[in-house]
């Protein structure tokens, strides 16, 4: 999958590495059932119980350069506070919607039922 990713990162230049388009054609292949979960099992197992160890080049590189980060704290830290508020604001409001549309559904279905009834009862 990664060399169709880099494939496709190549003829696609959209600045997506070739290796998220591998992660997104293997993902697309095991919801799709084309690419079977014991094909690949064993050598994901692998890499999930090593994977501390992979974390452990990124760690340092981030102690590296901290005094780069610190200097660049602004400019990271602004955007994800603000996606996250953001993205809560939007999720409360859409949990909101949703929970007064289900129960106006349900109010609508009671009053329905109740003026069958009443036709019933008057024939």
């Amino acid at each position: 999958m990664l060399y169709l990713g880099n494939l496709i990162a190549y003829y696609i230049p959209s600045g997506v590495p070739g290796s998220i388009w591998g992660l997104l054609l293997l993902f697309l292949g095991l919801t799709t059932r084309v690419i079977h979960l014991n094909w690949i099992y064993l050598g994901a197992s692998l890499l999930i119980r090593f994977m501390a160890v992979l974390f452990v080049p990124v760690s340092v590189g981030i102690i590296k350069y901290s005094d780069l980060l610190i200097e660049q704290i602004n400019i990271l830290l602004v955007p994800n506070i603000v996606s996250t508020c953001v993205t809560l604001l939007v999720i409360g409001f859409l949990g909101h919607y949703l929970y007064q549309m289900q129960s106006f559904t349900h109010k609508r279905k009671k009053v329905i039922k109740r003026r069958e009834n009443q036709v019933k009862q008057a024939n």
